[in-house]
C-alpha cells in the first residue's frame, strides 16, 4: 500500500507527462502534413488534457504537499524522451517517440500504480486510474489501425 506521498508524487508524474503529451500531440494535431493523422492526434491530447485534469482532482490537499510542485518528471529518462518527441520534424519519428516510447511507459507507470493502490482505501484514485489505463491501451491500440 502506498503512503500519502509516494500516491502523491506518483499522481503529480502521471500528470505532468499527460500535460506534456497534452501539448505535444495537440501542436502536432495541426501541424502534420498526414491529414488522416489530425483527427486522431487531437483525440488523444484531449484524452491526455482529461487525464490531468482526473489526477489533480485525486492529488491529496493537504498543506504539507503542493500540487504544482509534484507535477513533475519522475527522471530524466521521460524528459529525454518527450525532447526527442518534440524535436522530431518527421510524423512517423514523432508516432515512434510518442506512440512507440512515451505513452506506453505512461502506460505501464499507471498500471504499476493501480496494482499498488488499494481500492478499499482510497476507490477513487483506482477508478481513475483504471479508465487512464484503459483510455491509453485504446489510445495506443487506435496508433496501430
Amino acid at each position: 500500500m502506498l503512503d500519502i506521498q509516494d500516491n502523491a508524487r506518483r499522481l503529480g508524474h502521471h500528470r505532468w507527462v499527460c500535460l506534456q503529451m497534452f501539448e505535444l500531440l495537440g501542436t502536432r494535431a495541426t501541424t502534420v502534413p498526414e491529414a488522416a493523422l489530425r483527427p486522431m492526434l487531437a483525440t488523444h491530447a484531449h484524452h491526455l488534457a482529461w487525464h490531468a485534469s482526473l489526477l489533480a482532482d485525486r492529488m491529496p490537499e493537504i498543506a504539507e504537499l503542493d500540487t504544482d510542485a509534484l507535477t513533475t518528471p519522475v527522471d530524466g529518462d521521460v524528459e529525454r524522451a518527450l525532447a526527442a518527441a518534440r524535436a522530431t520534424v518527421d510524423s512517423a519519428d514523432l508516432m515512434q517517440r510518442a506512440y512507440g516510447d512515451v505513452l506506453p511507459r505512461l502506460l505501464t507507470e499507471c498500471r504499476d500504480h493501480l496494482a499498488a493502490v488499494d481500492p478499499h482505501v482510497d476507490g477513487p484514485t483506482a477508478r481513475v486510474l483504471t479508465l487512464i489505463v484503459r483510455d491509453l491501451a485504446d489510445d495506443l491500440a487506435a496508433r496501430q489501425r
